[in-house]
């Protein structure tokens, strides 16, 4: 099966070859069009050759400098990652120092509400010592 259907591929483009090649043998129109077609490539890529080769010094050189600024663009971001990632882990370290002391507050402030339960006595005194100090200043 994939034997045939290659082998019709093949025909297909012998055809093809053939009837193009049919055509420009017995069309003059067509054979100057390809010639003039073909000597316009020619030329333009004698002319890109010369450019390139009169160039060479100053593409080179373009090359080069290119090259050395990318290279140091790289080592600048490179440092800038280096940085970013100390400053992250500091940044790290501090938000779990944060949170470690936040529970430590959370803990004391649950064991102050759990003693001022056990002993409202305190909480009682509070309140009258603050009308005493408001008397004195008056």
């Amino acid at each position: 099966m994939i034997r045939k259907e290659r082998k019709w591929g093949i025909l297909i483009t012998i055809g093809s070859v053939s009837a193009v090649m049919g055509y420009l043998v017995f069309n003059r129109n067509a054979r100057k069009k390809v010639i003039l077609r073909v000597q316009e490539g020619k030329q333009f890529v004698t002319d890109a050759s010369t450019f390139v080769k009169e160039n060479q010094e100053e593409i080179s050189d373009l090359i080069k400098g290119t090259t050395e600024k990318v290279n140091g663009l790289v080592q600048v971001a490179g440092k800038d990652v280096e940085e970013i990632a100390k400053h992250s882990s500091h940044l790290k370290g501090t938000a779990t120092d944060m949170i470690d002391t936040a529970k430590v507050a959370a803990k004391d402030l649950q064991q102050y509400r759990l003693d001022q339960q056990e002993s409202p006595e305190p909480s009682a005194s509070l309140p009258q010592e603050h009308e005493n100090s408001n008397k004195r200043q008056v």
